[in-house]
């Protein structure tokens, strides 16, 4: 298994809720309350968003600063 570093960014919420996204990883939004539930439900957005590309014949996603 490979490791990569992403950036995310945290948008609070009401409620004590943050709303996560990645300029590195469109299509990444997810929520969390506590460090422990942002980063578990980071790890499930990816691997979903993997998948997804998967079934739609892309390798993955690759960034570019273009």
């Amino acid at each position: 298994m490979e490791l990569y570093s992403i950036r995310l960014h945290l948008e609070p919420n009401p409620g004590g809720i943050y709303t996560i996204t990645s300029p590195d990883v469109p299509g990444l939004v997810t929520e969390g309350r506590t460090p422990d539930e942002i980063l578990t439900n980071v790890q499930d957005a990816l691997a979903a968003l993997m998948e997804a590309w998967e079934e739609l014949g892309m390798d993955g996603y690759h960034h570019t600063d273009n």
